[in-house]
């Protein structure tokens, strides 16, 4: 049964926020995924680490991209203690937030793929900042990293590195319905500023996965929200925690959608898929249905990843 949601934020939020465990299917370990290879961004923490266990458990070969590779070590050897072959666990560096690490990393991905292509890839990753930022190429921070970050990783391994049929599971946030656009340049300084700029970011992941999939329908997109998932994203201090204990599900139970995008059967591609109900329909008046908005998103990350630092020169210059 499909779900049709409201494109109204309030209805929208307050119909997420009680995503207790009860409501949220567990992806089941079979099918079983050996012989394929899974990229997940962002996969030393939260969902992306349970996301990339999940993949492991079920038999792929996994290239974890993560910008805290200390970190990224200690979440590879706990998946190692779990019985995980270590020969199936490849680890590489990539800053989102950097489009000089994010080619780097995209190369890196190829040279260990030894001619095997990517069956999955999981855009996880994603940043939401407390303080305006801007990442190492100018860009807004949320922008630079959730959307343009991915954009410029996926161009690389589109090519001839994903597979033809591969599965793209771009991460999103149900926070999307509270923005109508998504830019490089937006600016902000105060608290709500920054939630408006994180949910322009998100809606802009399900701009681009809407186009991505018209544009390349030989790929099977799902367009995932995980729900309101307790980890570092939402902060530490007492207000965090007293937020993730009530209303917010663990990375385990969040990692469970983005799973099923991955390993399921008979799902429908170009979908999007909520953690707790499933496939959904949306209004005509969602933003996330602003095609002519999704073309000139991706006509600009188009632009902005074809030559980086040429981009940079000429913003710099006007």
């Amino acid at each position: 049964m499909i779900a049709r949601l409201s494109p109204r934020p309030l209805k929208r939020i307050r119909s997420g926020l009680f995503s207790r465990q009860k409501h949220i299917s567990k992806c089941p370990d079979l099918p079983r995924l050996d012989g394929k290879w899974a990229v997940v961004t962002g996969a030393n923490g939260g969902i992306g680490k349970q996301t990339a266990y999940g993949l492991l458990h079920r038999g792929a070969a996994l290239i974890m991209l993560c910008r805290n590779v200390e970190k990224a070590e200690q979440a590879r050897q706990e998946f190692i203690s779990k019985g995980i072959d270590a020969a199936k666990i490849i680890l590489i560096e990539c800053d989102l937030a950097d489009l000089d690490s994010v080619m780097a990393a995209g190369q890196a991905v190829k040279h260990y793929l030894q001619g095997h292509k990517i069956d999955i890839l999981v855009e996880n990753a994603g940043v939401r900042r407390r303080q305006y930022g801007e990442t190492e190429q100018g860009h807004e921070i949320h922008f630079g990293t959730n959307v343009l970050g991915h954009f410029a990783l996926r161009r690389i391994l589109m090519d001839n590195a994903l597979a033809i049929h591969a599965r793209i599971i771009i991460v999103t946030d149900d926070n999307y319905v509270m923005a109508q656009g998504c830019s490089s340049n937006y600016r902000w300084r105060s608290q709500m500023g920054a939630l408006r700029a994180y949910s322009r970011s998100k809606l802009g992941n399900f701009w681009i996965a809407r186009e991505l999939q018209k544009r390349h329908p030989h790929f099977n997109v799902f367009i995932v929200h995980p729900g309101a998932v307790a980890t570092d994203l939402r902060g530490n201090g007492r207000l965090a925690a007293w937020l993730n204990r009530f209303f917010c599900v663990s990375p385990i139970a969040g990692a469970q959608t983005s799973l099923m995008c991955a390993a399921q059967q008979d799902l429908s591609h170009g979908s999007y898929y909520h953690n707790m109900h499933g496939e959904c329909e949306l209004d005509n008046a969602d933003p996330a249905t602003n095609d002519e908005a999704a073309a000139r998103l991706w006509a600009r990350c188009h632009e902005m990843t074809a030559n980086p630092r040429a981009y940079v020169a000429i913003k710099l210059a006007s």
